[in-house]
């Protein structure tokens, strides 16, 4: 196994295509591994287009970080980073499920590799046009205005972010994708 330099986590909580995009976009080599990229200086990253403006400062940012890294002559393998030995546990994945409040921005909807049609689902979410209950009732809908989960008036914002089933549903997106939550509606 070997680990992907811009797509796997290795740096960081999320793969470096996350935190860097605008470089993700125009390197050349985006499946490069961590070890053809680092065992050379300068670094063997190339780009379509050169850098400048904010993309250098991103460039720069990185360089710094990876700086103090040195690579092993060990096999690559992978460290389930929310438990202390290393190794996976329920335990820990419940944990972090539970504890963890992450923030999605808008404009990351449209970059993310899923189908369309979720793409679609999502903006419709954004705007509320989801035919939730308090929706429906809007269409002289009559029935139970109260969400089937918690008794709580359903709406959008209560049904898709609020409600405990789908924090608890966004956690598992994330930690099982790495595909941040939204926040909210």
């Amino acid at each position: 196994m070997e680990i992907r330099f811009w797509e796997d986590t290795w740096l960081g909580l999320q793969p470096l295509k996350y935190q860097y995009p605008s470089l993700y976009n125009v390197v050349r080599k985006r499946h490069s591994t961590l070890v053809e990229v680092m065992s050379t200086t300068p670094l063997n990253v190339s780009f379509r287009r050169s850098i400048v403006g904010p993309k250098l400062v991103e460039w720069n940012d990185l360089i710094s970080r990876l700086a103090n890294i040195t690579l092993s002559n060990e096999k690559d393998c992978f460290i389930w980073s929310l438990y202390k030995n290393g190794h996976f546990s329920v335990k820990s994945m419940y944990n972090a499920i539970i504890n963890s409040n992450v923030i999605i921005h808008k404009r990351i909807l449209w970059k993310v590799k899923v189908p369309l049609k979720i793409k679609v689902f999502m903006w419709f979410l954004h705007k509320k046009v989801i035919l939730t209950k308090d929706n429906l009732i809007k269409r002289k809908w009559r029935g139970n205005k109260q969400c089937c989960f918690c008794n709580t008036q359903e709406t959008i914002q209560h049904f898709f972010f609020d409600c405990h089933v789908a924090r608890f549903s966004w956690r598992c997106v994330f930690f099982a994708f790495n595909i941040p939550p939204p926040h909210n509606a």
